[in-house]
């Protein structure tokens, strides 16, 4: 009996100490799940605007103001391109929808944009009819700029990288004044015109909190042409104006090819 009491004992004591000599495995720690992109949100946004006017202008007659020899001149400095720039700053309201890695979206947003842009081509002595001269003063703007853009990127978390595209409307404005030295004349049109075209691009969004976005985008817009008439004219008798008058109508065709860079944030709920 006491042999067998002996024997018990060591035994618990040889169990107990194989035991405290096993690793303790430490509960698994609970994640909280990363917080779903989907819902809508609301945010502003501000960054610059940079690009091209491409004006285009052809003569349409009937033609009693020019020698035919220096019209190509003429078409040519008023057709050549320049560069704008300048500021915007607006808002924007959208809609997020998480599918698996997949991160789908669309958006409106309304900006203010001081898009300015201007060139002096000129004076140019006449091919055919020196020592007169001729000049154009071109200007391009825009005050205002809506787009309707859908978006699709991949979840990586806190970031979401995606592509953009979409519609842009702007509201356009170009004025061009011609300065003849012949007659002497000077024609002026001003053209403001509201434009659909279209937006490309691409970003990364960043959740800095829970509810809060900021994002970089870069946006390629071109519109859809800017177009009108204008007429010069000189006055009878005046210099080599004939006693009946002498005139053209310009025909312009012009292009807005324009870079958006802009930071956003906004709130999702």
């Amino acid at each position: 009996m006491k042999k067998g009491l002996i024997a018990a004992t060591a035994l618990i004591i040889s169990g107990s100490a194989f035991a405290a000599d096993m690793p303790v495995k430490a509960p698994a720690a609970v994640v909280a799940p990363a917080p779903s992109w989907t819902g809508w949100y609301i945010g502003i946004n501000g960054g610059g605007v940079w690009g091209n006017t491409d004006p285009s202008v052809r003569d349409i007659g009937p033609d009693g103001f020019f020698a035919l020899a220096n019209v190509p001149a003429v078409l040519a400095n008023g057709s050549q391109s320049f560069r704008n720039s300048g500021g915007l700053a607006g808002a924007q309201i959208g809609y997020l929808y998480q599918t698996g890695p997949a991160i789908l979206g669309l958006e409106i947003g309304v900006d203010w944009m001081g898009l300015k842009g201007s060139t002096n081509n000129g004076p140019t002595v006449y091919p055919v009819t020196p020592p007169s001269t001729f000049s154009w003063n071109l200007q391009g703007q825009s005050s205002f700029l809506a787009t309707f853009l859908g978006r699709a990127g991949y979840n990586m978390g806190a970031w979401y990288p995606y592509v953009t595209g979409g519609l842009a409307v702007a509201t356009l404005k170009y004025n061009a004044t011609y300065i003849d030295t012949f007659y002497p004349s000077v024609s002026t049109v001003s053209l403001n015109q509201t434009k659909a075209g279209f937006a490309l691009g691409g970003g990364v969004e960043w959740r800095i909190a829970q509810h809060w976005l900021l994002r970089g985008e870069y946006l390629y817009m071109s519109f859809d042409d800017v177009s009108g008439n204008g007429q010069i004219a000189c006055t009878p008798g005046v210099g080599n104006c004939a006693a009946g008058g002498n005139s053209t109508t310009f025909a312009y065709n012009v292009k807005f090819k324009e870079n958006v860079a802009r930071l956003a944030l906004g709130y999702q709920w």
